[in-house]
């Protein structure tokens, strides 16, 4: 079988995974849909086939993906891998996984959660290292959750899923706007558990559509506050583009 990757590359990147320089590859299509995607520009939704978009519309050799790690491994002490949602192109995701490990570098995946089973899977191959999961509503409220996604009724679930892996290092995200904000719903689930919980501030003008583009932007002192109304998580951060990431409570 043939691998082939479709997506970006960042070479370098310091705001992935706070305190190391990484690789960051970002997957083409994802399951999801959501209301305030900022990568929406590459993606489209995944199915059975890749939906190439990047180098005119051709898809990319893995080999070149290799050649990109490779040469940023000097700078690099791990990969990410990103998107749209990188389980959906499973295959090809632990093969790049594998070579990153073999190349003697940590792995990290960004994530939506929906495929626990594959996210399980990597784990006991001893592919990665960190995962990054993006719970984007409370755990608790399927409702919600099916309506930021696009209508995946199952995505709470399969989220919780996901933060329920043992073994390996989680950091939790969310991307906040006016609109969707509601992160003590969300930091209820994270109660007891060892993890990092970080608020990003969302840039409403990179949202695909709607009334969410009209919004202004979370304020850094507005993060501050969203961060503070959670005391009773140990480790909690915001990322906004003034300051990077900056550790709160």
């Amino acid at each position: 079988m043939k691998l082939i990757f479709s997506g970006i590359v960042i070479p370098v990147s310091t705001i992935d995974w706070y305190g190391r320089s990484v690789s960051v590859i970002f997957f083409n299509g994802c399951n999801f849909k959501c209301l305030y995607c900022s990568n929406n520009s590459f993606i489209k939704v995944a199915n059975q086939r890749i939906e190439p978009l990047y180098k005119g519309g051709s898809v990319v050799e893995i080999e070149e993906i290799e050649k990109k790690i490779l040469d940023a491994k000097p700078f690099i002490s791990a990969v990410v891998f990103s998107g749209g949602e990188p389980t959906t192109q499973y295959d090809a995701l632990e093969y790049l996984a594998r070579f990153a490990k073999k190349q003697g570098l940590l792995a990290g995946i960004e994530t939506n959660g929906y495929y626990p089973e594959r996210l399980s899977e990597l784990m006991e191959k001893k592919l990665l290292d960190k995962i990054f999961l993006d719970i984007k509503a409370p755990l608790d409220d399927a409702q919600k959750y099916s309506y930021i996604t696009g209508g995946r009724d199952d995505a709470a679930m399969r989220a919780r899923k996901s933060l329920d892996l043992n073994g390996i290092e989680i950091e939790v995200r969310t991307t906040v706007f006016r609109l969707f904000s509601d992160v003590l719903g969300i930091a209820r689930a994270l109660v007891g558990r060892e993890c990092t919980y970080v608020i990003q501030q969302g840039i409403p003008e990179n949202a695909p559509e709607g009334e969410i583009r009209k919004e202004k932007v979370l304020t850094r002192d507005e993060m501050i506050v969203l961060a503070r109304s959670i005391p009773f998580l140990k480790d909690v951060r915001i990322r906004t583009k003034e300051k990077g990431e900056e550790k709160i409570l």
